[in-house]
């Protein structure tokens, strides 16, 4: 998916690279420590609530970011099918996601609050430096994008530590000596969820603010690898006819300008991807939201996940694909997103790849954003001392 395979924009006064990676792994990193703009506020908006699982360790210092119920539960949570989803017995895509666009359109609008916010729990799972086993890396994001001419965006990143994913890898891990740390090779080969000569730390780390510069200021976020200004986003048409010819468009000017994604995709899947977008992150009308899960709904490669358990533990319905043969993310065998149906809001996008361990054991392990904090808001963020 495009969210989870975008390359991070190092550099914020240029405007995102997005070049997508068939080997994933740099490209998950970089899209979950590089949040796209999204959807989050206070009394003005409808936020998205759920409980982190096991984050008591880093709930001092996140929750001064994100306002969540702190629980614990299991670790090693993955995303987990219903009954009914085992069976087969849930319904087709097509009718859930005409359900949530129907929910989407009678949303209210509360109309423009003086930022765009996002606040997003991101999840990473990767493959230890000696492939004993497997770990799960969490990083909290939290956007705001000034609405106001000549006012700052901000974003508010943090790493939350990471631990062993499951017993068994627990078991291996303090096998290895219970490291705290794990030091990544400069050849990354079979590897995910990290990249060259990275460090990764078990601990919190402190919050890092950042100034948005170059093409954000005066943006409302990107659609298509490009973004766009907030007279652009008002704009976008909320007719499903003629949003699917102005997304085709953006489509085809992609390719023009060589910004196509390396891997080679089907329409249909470059057009769920933009679909996507706009549902997940972009400060649209109700009326748009909608047409954009109806043009989901006539995608024939999307199908029914059934209910599914996020994780963070919260509870929707799911949908999804697996990529294409020749796509170059063949490991890849899920991609998912996962919607509250009685709200149309998405709570989760989620890739699940299939890896295979030193000793021979196979794991499942995934990429996932979970969103939290959506809306408007007339809010300040919150800006710790020693921002840049």
């Amino acid at each position: 998916m495009d969210d989870l395979a975008r390359v991070h924009d190092e550099d914020l006064g240029r405007e995102p690279a997005g070049q997508a990676s068939g080997a994933g792994a740099r490209a998950l990193l970089a899209s979950i420590m590089s949040e796209p703009p999204g959807r989050g506020g206070r009394p003005r908006a409808t936020w998205l609530r759920g409980p982190i699982p096991w984050l008591a360790s880093a709930a001092s210092v996140a929750a001064t970011v994100l306002v969540v119920t702190m629980v614990t539960a299991p670790d090693g949570r993955r995303p987990s099918p219903s009954p009914a989803a085992a069976t087969g017995a849930q319904p087709p895509a097509r009718q859930m996601l005409l359900s949530a666009a129907t929910a989407a359109a009678a949303a209210k609008d509360p109309g423009p609050g003086a930022y765009w916010r996002v606040s997003v729990v991101s999840g990473m799972d990767a493959i230890s430096p000696d492939r004993g086993y497997v770990i799960r890396r969490l990083f909290s994001n939290d956007h705001w994008l000034a609405r106001r001419p000549g006012s700052q965006s901000w974003r508010i990143t943090q790493s939350l530590g990471a631990k062993p994913l499951t017993p068994e890898d627990r078991a291996a891990w303090r096998k290895a000596g219970s490291p705290t740390r794990w030091s990544y090779p400069m050849d990354m080969t079979g590897y995910v969820g990290a990249v060259s000569l990275e460090s990764v730390l078990a601990k919190t780390e402190g919050r890092r603010v950042e100034r948005l510069r170059g093409g954000w200021k005066g943006s409302g976020g990107y659609l298509a690898r490009e973004l766009l200004t907030w007279e652009e986003l008002r704009r976008v048409p909320s007719g499903e006819g003629e949003l699917r010819a102005y997304l085709e468009q953006r489509l085809a000017a992609q390719i023009k300008a060589g910004r196509a994604p390396q891997d080679p995709r089907s329409p249909e899947e470059a057009l769920g991807e933009l679909c996507v977008q706009i549902i997940f992150g972009l400060p649209v009308s109700p009326a748009v939201r909608a047409s954009a899960y109806r043009i989901l709904a006539t995608l024939p490669t999307l199908k029914s996940l059934g209910e599914m358990k996020d994780p963070l533990g919260r509870t929707g319905e799911a949908f999804g694909y697996r990529p294409a043969p020749g796509s170059g993310r063949e490991n890849a065998h899920e991609v998912a997103w996962m919607i509250d149906p009685a709200t149309g809001l998405l709570l989760t996008a989620l890739t699940t790849t299939t890896v295979k361990l030193a000793d021979g054991r196979t794991a499942k392990t995934i990429g996932f954003k979970a969103y939290q904090r959506v809306g408007w808001t007339d809010a300040e963020p919150p800006l710790p001392a020693g921002r840049d």
